[in-house]
């Protein structure tokens, strides 16, 4: 009986847990020609263990500057909110001031990706920092 009814609990709880995750198909193989080379500090393991990057993309935008994008994945099996915010840095590494540049709230659903993106402020820029934190934060 006991088996029984510990059978039907984890049953169900691993139906519900399904029920909000997504399925995901990709076309694409090999990284675009604008992805770029990531490296990654872990300051938050829980996080990192959710959620991911996936490709990052950078390019001249239509405007000029430099466009960013950066795929975000979780890993996870439930929904989750998280806080991002792209810093630009100049050649010399120094970090361009920006009104642009505050903390944005974003979702990915359990099992699912997202894409966020962000344009330099100025064509001065060539590079940036992505910092990404728990919501609750």
């Amino acid at each position: 009986m006991r088996r029984a009814l510990r059978f039907a609990l984890f049953a169900a709880t691993a139906v519900l847990n399904a029920c909000g995750s997504v399925n995901t198909t990709y076309t694409r193989t090999t990284p675009s020609a604008t992805a770029v080379p990531t490296k990654t500090q872990v300051n938050d393991a829980l996080t990192q263990i959710f959620l991911s990057a996936g490709e990052v993309r950078m390019f001249p935008s239509k405007g000029g500057p430099l466009e960013a994008q950066v795929d975000v994945i979780n890993n996870g099996f439930s929904y989750r909110g998280f806080s991002y915010r792209f810093d630009w840095v100049d050649a010399n590494g120094s970090v361009i001031p920006s009104q642009v540049s505050v903390w944005k709230t974003s979702n990915v659903p359990s099992g699912g990706s997202t894409t966020i993106r962000a344009i330099a402020p100025s064509e001065a820029a060539t590079d940036f920092r992505l910092q990404v934190r728990r919501a609750d934060q």
